[in-house]
């Protein structure tokens, strides 16, 4: 989902990307999904709807009524939308079956709600740095892959659509709210030093980071 994310948002920035994320995740079984405002302006915060005028302008993301309309929607009556590149008559990029999609959507959804995230109101760029290193953390609470023993800088500053100096920077607010403990710069990774880890398992059998990493160029 992340390799799509950065290969099919038609836009760069991060909170087109977290958006596209997002909506892919709910609509990656057959091209349609249903959101709520409390939703969007959850992902996004006040870029919502700037960035929803951008997908539906591409043509990446088609609503049944106003952008508007989609905001102030409510989860009794929320909006159902379209992404036309994940239709069932186009190639199907995802193998997942139905259980695994929500599953995923689900866990990604408990990640941006997380209290520490919603206290601070941390903004998309954020959070989405937030849902990527959450996304590469290992069940012990290390980063990426065992033999790397951290997250490559090139491919997080790439997904995130950041310098190395901002990734810094909004790993910073991240350490204000929590999330993380600890930034630094060494060896062009995002590497820990000591973990402590919360568990967040649900339904999608992940866990997410929560403390001691070291974040480097």
């Amino acid at each position: 989902m992340l390799d799509y994310t950065a290969a099919h948002a038609p836009f760069p920035q991060a909170e087109v990307r977290l958006a596209v994320l997002m909506l892919a995740l709910q609509a990656a079984r057959d091209g349609a999904g249903n959101v709520t405002g409390q939703d969007l302006t959850g992902w996004l915060q006040g870029e919502a709807e700037p960035v929803l005028e951008q997908l539906v302008d591409a043509g990446w993301l088609r609503l049944p009524g106003t952008i508007a309309e989609a905001l102030a929607s409510r989860p009794e009556t929320p909006t159902a939308f379209t992404i036309p590149t994940l239709l069932p008559e186009q190639p199907r990029p995802f193998p997942f079956r139905k259980t695994t999609c929500s599953r995923i959507s689900g866990w990604a959804q408990k990640a941006l709600g997380d209290r520490k995230l919603r206290k601070k109101k941390l903004g998309a760029t954020t959070r989405l740095l937030a849902l990527y290193t959450a996304a590469h953390t290992r069940p012990d609470g290390h980063l990426g892959p065992a033999k790397d023993d951290g997250l490559d800088l090139a491919r997080t500053t790439a997904f995130c659509s950041l310098s190395p100096g901002q990734v810094a920077e909004h790993a910073e607010l991240l350490i204000t709210a929590d999330w993380l403990s600890e930034a630094g710069v060494v060896e062009g990774h995002v590497n820990r030093i000591k973990v402590l880890t919360r568990q967040m398992f649900g339904r999608a059998g992940f866990s997410l980071l929560r403390k001691r990493v070291l974040l480097a160029t």
